[in-house]
């Protein structure tokens, strides 16, 4: 049930983001800021992952959790997948292996996505240990910013740029 609470979470800030990136979005209110008032309140902020943590997870395989892809279809509904990023070694970017579908389409033609990595342990003494995870804000860099930063690849990605990372809400 807490999955499903947190990608809801995640698709209601998706649908509001294209405001916050000055792109139309059907299912937004209007000037809703979802950068920094996605959430009221953070009820896992103490056990969120901290940007080093967060590398060391998405660096790990297989993940301890899920990972989810909020992104924004053309008529304003919301569109969620389950996906495996990859960080850049950098870590200013997050890469998919996406096949031509509507993720993949959404991503670049919305400029943005919410990434939800969550892991659950419902059997952690410790209700900080229970849920751990975070959001994560990406933002689409562009066609000539993806082919530089594919040169050489035998398999292009899509690499989006990781705007913030937020305590899971």
């Amino acid at each position: 049930m807490k999955r499903v609470r947190i990608a809801a979470v995640a698709l209601l800030a998706v649908t509001a983001l294209g405001s916050a990136f000055g792109q139309p979005n059907p299912g937004a209110a209007p000037g809703t800021d979802v950068l920094t008032a996605a959430s009221g309140q953070y009820y896992y902020a103490a056990s969120s992952y901290s940007p080093e943590a967060l590398a060391a997870a998405l660096k790990s395989f297989p993940y301890p959790g899920s990972v989810t892809v909020a992104t924004v279809n053309e008529d304003g509904t919301p569109n969620l997948a389950v996906a495996i990023p990859a960080l850049s070694a950098d870590g200013k970017y997050l890469s998919f292996g996406l096949a031509d579908n509507r993720t993949k389409t959404n991503m670049i033609k919305r400029l943005y996505a919410v990434v939800c990595v969550y892991e659950y342990n419902p059997r952690a003494e410790n209700k900080a240990d229970r849920n751990k995870g975070a959001r994560i804000i990406l933002s689409y860099p562009g066609d000539e910013e993806n082919k530089s930063l594919n040169a050489g690849k035998e398999r292009p990605a899509l690499f989006m740029r990781i705007v913030k990372i937020l305590p899971l809400g």
